[in-house]
């Protein structure tokens, strides 16, 4: 899995997103197993998923 960093200086926004139980305990299950935040995990996996959008 990639690394994504939010730069010191970049501004944040904040939003929810409602999931199943079963995507969440997934999430949760790979946040434990690789060490990393869940809030990481998902920036890396929409970072990814919108590289395509980039011009």
């Amino acid at each position: 899995m990639s690394t994504l960093r939010v730069p010191d200086n970049a501004t944040t926004v904040r939003f929810s997103v409602d999931m199943s139980e079963t995507l969440h305990r997934k999430l949760s299950m790979l946040a434990a197993k690789t060490g990393r935040k869940k809030v990481d995990i998902v920036r890396m996996l929409l970072e990814d998923g919108l590289k395509e959008t980039d011009g």
